[in-house]
């Protein structure tokens, strides 16, 4: 039994819950989730857990106050979780613990309750952790103290891009293991190149708005639409409306934002000309931009349609793109670069149609099935090397008896 430990989960929709229900969609084996909820995330009724799930939710009132609590002693709140995580792994018998980061309250709570039950821990890694919080408050005392300990100790670490691997590899001296982002078996089967289905040309960016990961560039993208002949416009569908963007600096007169469903988030994906997948240039990680590969990019992948990355030049994101065709690349940190490249792929039909087949083979090496088929032969390997180390554990014992 393998047994997901994350603060985030569906039906709350969020890169976490995503990926964790794309990767679980294609799994073989006995699975079950432990998981928190987010007071401030957004949630869809049709967006199902992959798993049976119990949820440690707080009343309303109380989560307000734990997620105050945690940012001022994440170690208080990783110990308060840690019997409630270690009573229901117990209870579902769990063989392996999947834990999920971020969330390093819930992250240090499963190992800490994995090593407790002498259970094979996995450390999921969507992000860097300590690279990404800001030096010397409690959040990054409390990485600097467990993010070396669970990376070294944990039966796998699990990274998310071959960049993360070499990272982490040169960072700890560890073997990690890759388990990228997946797309749902059937999405990355039955996708074909589509025609454009707004009205007039469109670029599209889907996600959340991140100071750290790509406000600086969501800000030269609203610029870059300015320079666009008339009939262009940009559309985010993002949490914010345009009076909360034009606040983070992101305006533009082609500017509309919507905040929608799921299924509606995919239909306008397979309908504007363009997507859109920005990544910091200034503010963010260094570390991280070079190592992260983003959600969004997923079911940009089996949109039909052609896609843009707008990223610094040694960003996974660029190099991936750039090796593999499955985007046009922008490097030039520049309104005008990127409102050339806008046009020029939306203009271009065969190199728009490149792209998307690209693409479509980039989705396809990212099946779920296969690599959720992987993970379940590293889940039956090591619980076998669990039982065989506790059989000869117990021997010994009998013999000194």
């Amino acid at each position: 039994m393998l047994t997901v430990v994350s603060k985030n989960f569906a039906p709350q929709v969020s890169g976490t819950p995503i990926l964790l229900a794309n990767l679980f969609s294609g799994y073989p084996g006995r699975l079950n989730a432990i998981a928190g909820y987010d007071l401030y995330g957004k949630s869809d009724p049709s967006f199902l857990p992959p798993c049976p799930t119990k949820y440690l939710a707080l009343p309303r009132i109380l989560a307000g106050l734990y997620d105050r609590l945690r940012i001022k002693s994440p170690a208080t709140t990783s110990r308060a979780l840690r019997p409630s995580v270690r009573r229901v792994l117990r209870k579902l018998g769990t063989s392996v613990v999947f834990g999920v980061y971020p969330r390093d309250d819930y992250f240090v709570a499963a190992f800490l309750a994995a090593r407790d039950l002498g259970l094979p821990f996995y450390a999921h890694m969507h992000d860097l952790w300590i690279e990404n919080l800001t030096p010397g408050s409690p959040l990054a005392r409390f990485a600097a103290k467990w993010e070396p300990i669970i990376i070294r100790e944990a039966r796998r670490v699990l990274c998310m891009t071959e960049a993360m691997q070499k990272y982490y590899e040169k960072k700890y001296g560890v073997q990690t293991d890759l388990l990228p982002h997946t797309i749902r078996e059937q999405n990355a089967l039955n996708v074909t190149v589509r025609p454009p289905a707004m009205p007039g040309p469109t670029a599209l960016f889907v996600g959340a708005v991140s100071p750290p990961m790509n406000l600086d560039a969501l800000k030269v993208l609203a610029a870059a639409s300015e320079l666009l002949p008339s009939g262009y416009e940009l559309l985010f569908c993002t949490s914010m409306d345009l009076q909360a963007l034009k606040q983070q600096g992101i305006q533009s007169s082609r500017l509309r934002a919507q905040y929608v469903s799921r299924a509606e988030v995919q239909r306008l994906q397979s309908g504007a000309h363009v997507l859109i997948a920005p990544l910091s240039h200034k503010n963010g990680s260094t570390e991280e931009v070079q190592t992260v590969f983003s959600t969004k990019l997923c079911e940009y992948l089996v949109s039909g349609r052609p896609i843009i990355v707008f990223a610094p030049e040694d960003s996974y994101h660029a190099e991936s793109a750039r090796k593999n065709g499955w985007a046009y690349v922008v490097t030039e940190d520049s309104p005008a670069a990127l409102a050339e490249a806008i046009m020029k792929v939306v203009t271009k039909e065969d190199l728009a149609a490149g792209l998307v087949r690209a693409a479509l083979q980039e989705a396809y090496s990212r099946s779920a099935r296969r690599h959720a088929e992987r993970l379940h032969e590293w889940v039956l390997e090591d619980t076998r090397t669990a039982l065989s180390l506790e059989g000869q554990r117990s021997g010994r014992q009998l013999a000194v008896s």
